[in-house]
């Protein structure tokens, strides 16, 4: 899979939120958005996702991955009366997985699984979030604030979770506004927008 970025731009209510950003990453690669609030940063993934237009430049994906890319962004949208166990069943269901366990066990949600998800605290959402995450079978991810809420045994679970996503050969871009990621294969900074080491 590739996905590559030609001098993108990003217009909102006729204001440029950024232009002129362009990067390629191939299978088992991981790039990094780091930028300030208002920088586009969720705006640059919701591109990549389809969920937005460009508003100039060229997004290719290849090939067509529709289906094979799974965006984990700031609404969960969580049911309040359901539990961790039953989310997950749903979404084991849904990807066609059979790790429905094993996502909750990995991510130390093992111990509320009966609980109402209306009683978890943000951090055991979040957790709840990348548990879906490893039910899919989705080549490409799309990571926004993905660390959010986290302690600093999430935030080393989560790093963990991406390395061995792209080390099987997966894609991940993610967009974070404190780098816990120690090794990238690209790093877009939105704030100066020539960085792309």
């Amino acid at each position: 899979m590739k996905v590559k970025l030609s001098s993108a731009g990003c217009i909102r209510s006729g204001q440029i939120i950024f232009d002129n950003i362009s990067f390629e990453l191939r299978d088992g690669q991981l790039g990094y958005v780091s930028g300030s609030n208002g920088s586009g940063k969720t705006s640059l993934l919701r591109m990549i996702a389809g969920f937005v237009p460009l508003g100039s430049g060229i997004l290719s994906i290849t090939p067509d991955c529709s289906e094979g890319l799974f965006v984990l962004g700031h609404n969960l949208a969580i049911k309040e009366d359901i539990s961790p166990k039953d989310d997950i069943s749903f979404w084991s269901s849904y990807f066609g997985s059979d790790n429905k366990c094993d996502a909750l066990k990995k991510v130390g949600l093992s111990g509320v699984k009966e609980t109402q998800c209306k009683y978890l605290s943000q951090g055991q959402r979040q957790r709840l979030g990348i548990a879906r995450l490893l039910t899919s079978k989705s080549k490409l991810w799309l990571l926004d604030e993905p660390s959010s809420s986290l302690d600093r045994s999430g935030i080393l679970l989560l790093e963990e979770i991406i390395y061995d996503h792209v080390h099987g050969g997966g894609i991940a871009i993610v967009s974070s506004h404190n780098n816990f990621l120690d090794k990238v294969d690209i790093n877009i900074n939105l704030d100066n927008r020539n960085d792309f080491s």
